[in-house]
């Protein structure tokens, strides 16, 4: 609750707004479908399960992206797949190279709750 003394938000009113953002699924949708129309096949599967293991744990690091890039034997393009996801605003590495997170903490509960689930 926001209160006149000190202009503090409670993580009620966070937790709430944050139910609230994702009731709008239509806003989320959009960021599934168009992976699925970029990738096909392993790509796609290597793509949407990397996205997943992100949305659980809240990180992957790049070791995890080699084995899981060999599991689907796309570890000659993989680079290209991590390079379009950090180009288009679904994953970083800024505060480690070696550790990728959602851009969005919105979207990555959206994507924990709506596809890796």
């Amino acid at each position: 609750m926001i209160t006149r003394e000190t202009n503090l938000i409670s993580i009620e009113i966070l937790d709430e707004a944050i139910k609230n953002a994702l009731k709008h699924a239509i806003h989320f949708r959009h960021w599934f479908d168009r992976l699925r129309d970029a990738f096909k096949g392993n790509e796609f599967s290597f793509t949407k399960e990397l996205l997943n293991r992100v949305s659980e744990f809240q990180r992957i690091t790049s070791s995890e992206i080699v084995d899981l890039s060999i599991h689907y034997g796309i570890e000659n393009v993989y680079n290209d797949i991590i390079n379009a996801l950090k180009h288009d605003g679904y994953i970083n590495n800024n505060d480690d190279p070696k550790v990728y997170r959602f851009n969005s903490p919105l979207l990555r509960k959206w994507w924990y709750c709506n596809v890796a689930n």
